[in-house]
Formats: C-alpha cells, structure tokens, sequence
C-alpha cells in the first residue's frame, strides 16, 4: 500500500493533527476542528450519539470548554507579565472569560446525561394515560343517551 493510497484522518474520523504554527493554516485549524465536532452533531443519529459528542465540549478536566478556560487563563497570564496598565485590564477581561466559561460547564453538567435521557422513552403519568383512554376508547351503546321519542302516532293505526 502507498502512502498516497491510506485514509485520510477525515476519513477514519480521527482530528487531523495541527498544523505548523505561524501558518495560514494553524490560524484556521482550531475553528475547523470545532466545525467538523458540530457537523458530527448535525449528523448524529441518536440522542446517545449526540450525548457523546456533547461529553467532548462538556467533560469537566479534557473537554473543549475546559480546554478554552485553560486557554484564556494562560492568555490572562501573558497579557499580566507585560506589567503596563493595558495589560492589567486585558489580564481582567481574560481571567472573566475564563470564569464564565467555567460557570457555564457547571452550568450544564448533567447536560450529557439529560441528553442520554432523551434516548429514553418518557413515562406518562396515570393522567395522561386516563385522558388517552377515554379519548380513544369506543362508546359503549349500552349507556348512550335514550333515543327521542317518535314525532308522530306509530305506523297503521287509524281512526
């Protein structure tokens, strides 16, 4: 088998490798990859599928949200070495960023298993079931309401 001839990475389903920094394209991977993750979403099949997917952006210490809090934590930390005022200010704006997207994992840590839920079939409560019942069931002849009387004198009789 030739090189040219072995699977690509987006045809095994496995995340390309990043490319060299300082690249055109090292400045389109990251957004590339989180295309590719929501295509995947767009494509999945089931809620569990899905729920797997979500586990990527959402698992609280190797997911992309806490990937991006890291992130924004290191940017924090270079922009407070430079020791200028305009530093402090993006060093606090960094640091908030940080933290929101902390706040929002926490914010949606059962999201996975909510969506595991979905999978399943959801119960009805005994109210529904009665309200479907009676919706759906046949009348009974036996109880309707008693037919009106004739309008006029019965058939054959006359005077």
């Amino acid at each position: 088998m030739t090189e040219a001839s072995s699977p690509t990475a987006a045809e095994t389903g496995e995340t390309p490798l990043p490319p060299q920094p300082d690249t055109p394209a090292a400045q389109d991977w990251a957004a590339e990859a989180v295309r590719r993750l929501t295509d995947r979403l767009n494509a999945a099949r089931s809620y569990d599928e899905a729920a797997g997917l979500l586990d990527e952006v959402l698992e609280p210490t190797e997911g992309l949200l806490a990937g991006l809090e890291d992130f924004f934590k290191a940017a924090a930390k270079t922009a407070k070495a430079a020791e200028r005022q305009d530093g402090f200010d993006l060093y606090h704006d960094l640091q908030t960023a940080a933290l929101t997207l902390r706040r929002l994992g926490e914010d949606l840590h059962v999201a996975v298993d909510r969506m595991h839920a979905l999978a399943v079939p959801r119960r009805r409560s005994w109210q529904e079931a009665v309200t479907d019942y009676y919706a759906t069931a046949p009348s009974n002849p036996s109880h309707s309401a008693p037919a009106p009387p004739p309008a006029g004198p019965p058939p054959g009789r006359t005077r």
